[in-house]
């Protein structure tokens, strides 16, 4: 329940994680925009935080760049996030799939392809609170409201009427966390344009 960056600003900044780290790959790469999350839902958060946090998310594929030389990409990535404060949190297959994490805020980011030659630049942020401040209610934290207040001011003996059948809460939507490399099977049989797959 922690005071967290802004959605706006958490999709600035996955913007511009992206746009660093297009720049350590050659001139000639450019984006094509798969994917955009810009106030997700973050109700089953990995963390096993508080609900009603959002997160931005961003996949793009990578087009221009040579399918043959996809080793030297995944070097040239990997090189510059761990320069840049990243670190490391699953390399495998190689050259297939790499996802880092930034130890500062922890921003995460994935490079990926796939046997078709396809490579894809994902990018996206921790749970925030959409305005930056913790959502709270009555319920949570105990407040008590004027409803509660004038129940509790009846009489014991006063008949009440019967209160009304409560709501249903809307479904929660629940985000699935990124796929660990090794926990699916045939990893290079995935068809990471199906956006589905992540």
């Amino acid at each position: 329940m922690q005071p967290t960056i802004t959605i706006a600003e958490a999709n600035t900044r996955v913007d511009d994680y992206i746009a660093r780290a297009v720049k350590a790959l050659p001139a000639q790469a450019t984006l094509k925009l798969t994917l955009e999350e810009r106030s997700g839902d973050c109700s089953d958060p990995t963390d096993n935080g508080p609900k009603n946090r959002v997160v931005a998310n961003r996949s793009y594929q990578v087009l221009g760049l040579d399918p043959k030389q996809i080793p030297t990409y995944f070097n040239m990535l990997r090189s510059w996030w761990q320069a840049n404060g990243f670190r490391v949190l699953n390399d495998k297959p190689a050259n297939e799939f790499l996802w880092v994490e930034n130890n500062a805020d922890a921003f995460q980011m994935t490079l990926k392809a796939n046997p078709a030659g396809q490579i894809y630049l994902l990018a996206g942020s921790p749970c925030v609170w959409p305005n930056g401040t913790p959502e709270t209610s009555a319920a949570a934290v105990g407040t008590t409201t004027a409803t509660d207040e004038a129940v509790a001011a009846r009489s014991d003996s006063t008949p009440t009427a019967t209160p009304p059948e409560p709501s249903k809460p809307k479904p929660i939507v629940h985000r699935r966390p990124r796929p660990q490399v090794e926990d699916v099977e045939d990893f290079d049989q995935i068809d990471w344009t199906d956006e589905n797959s992540y």
